[in-house]
């Protein structure tokens, strides 16, 4: 669903690129990215391998022109093409209010785009939705290789609501941006038709700007051919983290990024401890429990809560220490999620986790295990400590996004 702010007169959408593997995804947002006015672009995000294969996904926020006196942007994202990620595929679709799907032309990848669209419409259903129902496009990519299928039998295979539909090549940038025009049209009357009809008279409208939105997002004179080309050559964007799994964040970093909270106490940058100082350095304050503490790779508004959970499992209360473990990870989220910046941040839970680079399954269990914990069931020893050791893990991963 799209997020819209009416203090600040603004509408955001998300927008998924899905696909099978070196399909274009990922090359088509970097086009966009290269060629897009800065003041229209935010940084783009890759979780890739190092040698630029994405195994968890892209992200590129775009901000529209004024429309009517109501911003627009768009959240860019692209799912991962390996099936053995399809827990990403299906955490990155969470909330789409579009959707590209992206085929490769070239004859012997047939099997490879069956598949994507069999497991895009399987990950749908496990969201409640149909892609009939879903505003898409198609882009049919790799359009300059010899062996490409023609568009019409791709029509037949692929096409089964009457989307529309592009070829493109997407290392030239070749119809790249009509395929970004379609979905965000497509998006945009599909919001207008769910509005309510008393909305007012006066109300705005949302559409696409006129002249199109390659010329409103590039300006006047676009970069150079070869400054693009070499661009996409490059092996990171602005901000790149390598070789991350998946996650599902919590509900605090979630409400922080929807701007529905305010700010979390974030600390000093130079309080920030990222490494843990070895346990025969530090004597322990009297109310820390014997042995060693990783109260350290927090920051000290956050310590006392570490020693309270700590104190909790060395007592055996360790029902009481779940419910501290999901309190410090929950602000850890949060603190994640204003380092990345609330104006471009993903919007949606699951996107913010990846970014921290946590098991998505690992962190759906410590969920579910901590509601279940604040219900009353009763909690292990084992299932503390893992999950103690789950919010280790993501302080460490916040702290490294400064």
């Amino acid at each position: 669903m799209p997020v819209v702010n009416p203090l600040s007169r603004e509408v955001v959408f998300k927008v998924v690129y899905y696909g099978p593997g070196l399909g274009g995804k990922t090359t088509s947002l970097q086009h966009i990215h290269a060629t897009t006015l800065p003041e229209h672009r935010g940084k783009m995000v890759s979780l890739a391998t190092p040698v630029d294969r994405t195994l968890y996904f892209d992200f590129l926020p775009i901000r529209l022109p004024s429309v009517r006196g109501m911003n627009v942007r768009l959240q860019l994202f692209t799912v991962p093409g390996q099936v053995y990620y399809n827990a990403t595929r299906k955490l990155v679709l969470t909330g789409a209010d579009g959707l590209v799907l992206v085929f490769d032309s070239q004859a012997d990848r047939s099997d490879a785009n069956a598949e994507s669209l069999e497991n895009l419409h399987d990950n749908l259903t496990a969201h409640g939705r149909s892609l009939a129902a879903v505003p898409h496009v198609i882009q049919y990519n790799k359009r300059d290789l010899a062996d490409a299928v023609s568009l019409g039998e791709l029509e037949q295979r692929y096409n089964r609501f009457a989307a529309p539909a592009f070829g493109s090549v997407a290392m030239r940038g070749e119809g790249v941006y009509e395929v970004l025009e379609a979905v965000t049209r497509a998006v945009l009357e599909h919001f207008e038709e769910r509005m309510p009809e008393g909305r007012g008279a006066d109300a705005p409208g949302l559409g696409v700007p006129e002249g199109g939105l390659a010329a409103a997002l590039r300006g006047a004179e676009s970069e150079p051919e070869g400054a693009v080309r070499e661009s996409l050559r490059r092996p990171s964007m602005e901000l790149r983290l390598s070789q991350l799994p998946e996650q599902d964040p919590g509900e605090a970093a979630a409400r922080y990024v929807v701007g529905d909270a305010p700010p979390p106490e974030m600390p000093p940058a130079h309080d920030d401890v990222t490494a843990p100082v070895p346990a025969a350095s530090v004597r322990p304050a009297p109310s820390t429990p014997p042995g060693s503490s990783f109260e350290l790779l927090w920051p000290p508004g956050e310590r006392g809560q570490v020693r309270e959970l700590e104190r909790a499992i060395a007592i055996g209360d360790f029902s009481r220490g779940l419910v501290e473990c999901e309190t410090l990870v929950a602000r850890s989220l949060a603190g994640a999620a204003a380092a990345l910046g609330n104006a471009d941040a993903p919007r949606d839970p699951a996107t913010v986790a990846l970014v921290l680079g946590i098991d998505g399954r690992r962190y759906l269990e410590f969920r579910s295990l901590a509601r279940e914990a604040r219900a009353g069931r009763g909690v292990s020893a084992a299932e503390v400590l893992v999950a103690y050791a789950l919010a280790i893990e993501i302080r460490i991963a916040r702290s490294g996004i400064g």
